[in-house]
C-alpha cells in the first residue's frame, strides 16, 4: 500500500478510514461501545451502534472526564505534556489501532496499552503512549479509553448487588472488540498480549483473575502496579464498597442514585477516589485469593518497577520495630519516601511475580528500571520516579521534544521496546541480539534484568525489605 491510498478497515459496526503516519496505518477515535451517558451511566457498556458508509477515523476521541493534574509537576510534564489540547467528554468509550500492515491475514501479533492514573487521570490518546514505534517493531498496537473516577469505579445500592467496576467493564469491552475485529487491522486475535503501567498494571493483574476476561488475551506487562499484595488490602466487598458509596453521594446533598445521574459528570469525577471492587461480574472474589489458589489466567508474565517509586508522593508514615529501624533508619531523610515507594508499588510488583509463577509455573520475567531521566530545567529531581520508564518502555523519546535526551537514553529505549515487542510476539522477552534475560523463579538469587546505564541481569534489590513487607497485615 502507498501514502497515496488512505487506509481502510471493516468492523463489525462499519468501515473505517484511516491515514498513514510515514509507514504505519493509524485508526483514531475508533467507537468499542455505546456512548455511556443518560440511562447508560453507571451500566456495563453496550455494543456500539453501526454506522452506514465509511467512518473517518482520523481524530482521537474524547478523553474520559477527569480532573487536570498540576502543570508544573514531573508526573504531569512526564505523562500529559501533550501539543493536543485535552478534550473531554462523558461519551469517551474509544479506541485506536496502529498497524504495520492493515490487511485480513497479515496475523501480527496485538499489543494493547491499559493507560496508568490512579483511576482519575489518564486516557488511550496521550502521546507518551503513541504506537507507532510499535508497530514498526512489526506490532498491531491498541490504546483505549475507559471510565474514570466515580463514573467508572462507584459502587452503590441504587446500582444493584453487583455494582462497581464500570471501567473495567470497559476494558472488557474493548477486548472484545479486538477479538472481533482486530483481523481486519492485520492483527492475530489469538496472539493479545496487555501491557500497562500504574492503575493499568493493577487492571491487568485483576484480569488475570476474571473469568470473563480469561478468553480475550495470552500474555501480560505489568509496569510499577499490581492488584495483588497491595498496602491497601485486598479489594473491597460489595458491602465495603456500597457503604463507601452513600458516603461519597451524601456530599451532594442525598443518598438517591437518580439524583446523582442528573448531576454533571465533572460534578461527581472531581471527588472522591475510587478503584476496583469485587462486583460479582467481572470480579466474582478478591483477586489476592485467585491468585493464592492459582485459579488466575497462567499467562506469561513481564512485570517490573523503578528504583525510586515514592518520590512523587512523598512520606509515608513508617511502623515501629527494630526490623523497620533497620532498613528504614529514622534518622535517613529518604527513608518514608522509600517505605512509600516499597510498599505501594516495589513490594506489590514484587509479589504478583512470585505468587504467579508459585502457584501456576507460569514463565515470568521482573525487571527494575534504574535510569534517571534527564528532566526538562526547572523540574525537580525525584531519581527514577513513579512513571520514569514510559518514554523508554514504548520507544517514545521523541513525544518529549524539548528533554535532553542523551545517546544511552535512546539506547536504553530501544533495547526495552524490542524486549516488550518480543514478548509480546513470542511469550518471551528473549532473542535477536537482546542481553540474556533469565526467567524469574520467586526465588531470592532469582535474577531480575536491571534497564539503566546498562541492561543486564542481577540480584532484586531490598529482599529483606520485601519479605518484611510480606509478613505484614493488610492494610499498611
Amino acid at each position: 500500500m502507498t501514502a497515496a491510498v488512505p487506509p481502510r478497515a471493516g468492523t463489525a459496526a462499519g468501515r473505517l478510514l484511516g491515514e498513514w503516519n510515514g509507514e504505519i496505518a493509524v485508526f483514531r477515535g475508533i467507537p468499542f461501545a455505546a456512548p455511556p451517558v443518560g440511562e447508560l451511566r453507571w451500566r456495563p457498556p453496550l455494543r456500539p451502534g453501526r454506522w452506514d458508509g465509511e467512518r473517518p477515523a482520523r481524530e482521537f476521541g474524547p478523553a474520559p472526564l477527569q480532573p487536570h493534574p498540576p502543570t508544573d509537576s514531573v508526573m504531569y510534564r512526564t505523562n500529559f505534556d501533550d501539543p493536543r489540547a485535552l478534550v473531554m467528554s462523558e461519551d469517551c468509550l474509544y479506541l485506536n489501532v496502529w498497524t504495520p500492515e492493515p490487511s485480513p491475514g497479515a496475523g501480527l501479533p496485538v499489543l494493547v496499552w491499559i493507560h496508568g492514573g490512579g483511576n482519575r487521570y489518564g486516557h488511550g490518546a496521550q502521546s507518551i503512549h503513541d504506537g507507532r514505534a510499535m508497530a514498526r517493531r512489526g506490532l498491531v498496537v491498541v490504546t483505549l479509553n475507559y471510565r474514570l473516577g466515580a463514573l467508572g469505579f462507584l459502587a452503590h445500592p441504587g446500582l444493584g448487588e453487583h455494582s462497581g467496576n464500570y471501567g473495567l467493564h470497559d476494558i472488557v469491552a474493548a477486548l472484545t472488540w479486538v477479538q472481533e475485529n482486530i483481523a481486519a487491522f492485520g492483527g492475530d486475535a489469538g496472539k493479545v498480549t496487555l501491557a500497562g503501567n500504574s492503575a493499568g498494571a493493577a487492571h491487568i493483574c485483576h484480569l488475570m483473575a476474571s473469568q470473563p476476561a480469561r478468553p480475550l488475551f495470552g500474555a501480560a506487562i505489568g509496569q510499577s502496579a499490581s492488584g495483588v499484595g497491595r498496602a491497601e488490602g485486598p479489594l473491597p466487598t460489595q458491602e465495603e464498597a456500597q457503604k463507601q458509596g452513600l458516603l461519597y453521594a451524601e456530599g451532594f446533598g442525598g443518598r438517591d442514585i437518580d439524583a446523582l445521574r442528573r448531576l454533571s459528570g465533572v460534578e461527581l469525577v472531581v471527588r472522591g477516589h475510587f478503584g476496583p471492587v469485587v462486583d460479582g461480574r467481572v470480579l466474582a472474589e478478591a483477586s489476592d485469593d485467585v491468585f493464592a489458589a492459582g485459579r488466575q489466567h497462567p499467562v506469561p508474565l513481564l512485570v517490573g518497577t523503578n528504583s525510586d517509586e515514592g518520590t512523587v508522593y512523598g512520606p509515608s508514615r513508617v511502623p515501629c520495630g527494630p526490623e523497620f529501624d533497620r532498613l528504614y533508619p529514622a534518622g535517613d531523610a529518604r527513608s518514608a519516601v522509600r517505605f512509600t515507594g516499597e510498599s505501594r508499588f516495589v513490594y506489590p510488583v514484587w509479589h504478583w511475580a512470585r505468587i504467579h509463577r508459585a502457584s501456576t509455573g507460569a514463565p515470568t520475567w521482573m525487571y527494575r528500571f534504574t535510569r534517571k531521566p534527564p528532566l526538562p530545567s526547572g523540574l525537580p529531581d525525584l531519581g527514577v520516579y513513579h512513571t520514569a520508564e514510559l518514554p523508554y518502555a514504548l520507544d517514545n523519546l521523541d513525544q518529549r521534544p524539548g528533554w535532553p535526551w542523551r545517546p544511552l537514553d535512546r539506547r536504553l529505549a530501544d533495547t526495552m521496546a524490542d524486549a516488550w515487542a518480543r514478548f509480546a510476539a513470542t511469550g518471551d522477552p528473549n532473542g535477536g541480539t537482546l542481553p540474556t534475560w533469565p526467567v524469574f523463579s520467586g526465588a531470592d538469587d532469582a535474577p531480575v534484568m536491571v534497564f539503566g546505564e546498562t541492561v543486564h541481569p542481577d540480584v532484586s534489590e531490598r529482599l529483606a525489605a520485601m519479605h518484611l513487607l510480606d509478613g505484614l497485615p493488610r492494610p499498611l
